[in-house]
């Protein structure tokens, strides 16, 4: 990545890194007419989202100003950039495209039904993520293909072709990892490595994330993105094997404080969910019948969810929802009630949805499961069955 002995001196003094340059951001989609596209990123630790006016020649425009290099996705509304597992349900969001917002015009082209495979052009960071991409996007897409088949699987009762081709995406997934991590490894000094890093803290142990940090230079480390990355470390020291867990106090479905270190002297199994997460609810049917088992026996489970709206009233809604249509009858709270100053993601250093703590008596963990299938149920199972018996 090109830098300056200027950008160095900046970073070192913790000063906004632009200094509040203005961007612009146009977007050109085949057979966009007629749908939203939303800009989401994060700034000052805040996550926005922003909506674009339209061009006359059908160009989706999105200005603002940054004062650091913002990696932003962009949500399309059209229907076919998601798979629809229920009427007006759940469903399984398809792949969002990634770039930087960078000072200067920024271009996106492509067509809307892909709009994860769009060309981005303008700044030199998005021409550096925009060479990963051409390496790794048509893994993103052969992986989505094989997501939905399976999805279509398992929605029509066929477990078997649904669990086949999900270790075939789950292959897929490995090698776009290795790709990013290899990225990370040649290019120690781009921003983008550093965001790439941050986002990929269950594809490294813990201790080879800190390494892995520990090489990158500091260039970027100031950054959002770079104080997130370390925010990882410390959240995997905190929520590592033996450790007692984070305690929280967060609103439940009656608007009343929990804690969940009330829960002291019972197994809790502390589950990260979300209304909008397939695989998250897909898995309801497997913990409601450990539930119906082990309860008498002193285990409780709390869900945590995180939902993805801007508007908290369409949080709570979507959230209580699937609390009542999936019959999920344990305690449950919202990570986005006063996520500002404590963001239950971040403290227990999630990074993918589902993602399971399962705590003894003490407070400990004692076991942690990152995704939802046949494989991870087992593990779970037998980890109850070992403490609790049968």
């Amino acid at each position: 990545m090109k830098r300056t002995i200027v950008t160095l001196i900046i970073l070192a003094l913790g000063v906004p890194l632009y200094a509040q340059q203005g961007y612009t951001l146009d977007v050109k989609l085949e057979g966009q007419a007629g749908y939203k596209l939303n800009l989401s990123y994060v700034q000052h630790g805040r996550r926005k989202s922003d909506t674009a006016r339209l061009l006359p020649d059908g160009t989706l425009r999105f200005t603002g100003t940054i004062e650091e290099p913002v990696v932003a996705v962009l949500f399309n509304s059209n229907p076919t950039t998601r798979f629809q597992m229920s009427s007006g349900g759940m469903f399984i969001p398809g792949p969002l495209l990634e770039l930087v917002l960078e000072p200067g015009t920024i271009k996106a082209t492509g067509t809307s039904a892909d709009s994860y495979l769009a060309t981005v052009k303008g700044g030199p960071m998005n021409a550096e993520l925009s060479q990963l991409k051409t390496k790794e996007n048509p893994l993103v897409k052969k992986k989505w293909e094989l997501t939905k088949s399976g999805a279509q699987a398992y929605r029509s009762g066929d477990t078997t072709l649904s669990a086949r081709l999900r270790k075939e995406g789950d292959a897929l997934q490995t090698e776009k990892e290795n790709l990013r991590k290899s990225y990370i490894t040649k290019h120690p000094g781009s921003f983008v490595s550093v965001y790439l890093l941050g986002t990929m803290y269950e594809s490294y142990t813990p201790q080879q994330f800190e390494q892995a940090f520990g090489k990158l230079a500091a260039t970027y480390k100031n950054t959002f993105y770079g104080k997130y990355a370390a925010a990882k470390i410390e959240s995997a020291k905190a929520t590592a094997l033996g450790r007692v867990a984070p305690d929280f106090t967060k609103k439940d479905t009656n608007g009343q404080p929990f804690t969940l270190s009330s829960l002291k002297g019972q197994y809790v199994l502390v589950d990260f969910w979300g209304s909008w997460c397939g695989p998250c609810r897909s898995s309801h049917p497997h913990m409601k019948a450990l539930y119906e088992k082990y309860k008498s026996k002193g285990l409780e489970i709390v869900g945590v969810s995180e939902e993805k709206s801007p508007d908290m009233t369409t949080n709570e809604n979507n959230w209580k929802k699937a609390i009542q249509t999936d019959g999920i009858q344990w305690v449950h709270v919202m990570n986005n009630y006063g996520k500002e100053t404590q963001d239950l993601v971040q403290v227990y250093g999630v990074a993918g949805f589902p993602t399971k703590f399962l705590l003894d008596k003490e407070g400990k963990i004692v076991f942690k499961l990152v995704g939802a299938g046949e494989e991870g149920d087992k593990e779970l199972d037998g980890k109850l069955r070992d403490l609790l018996g049968e």
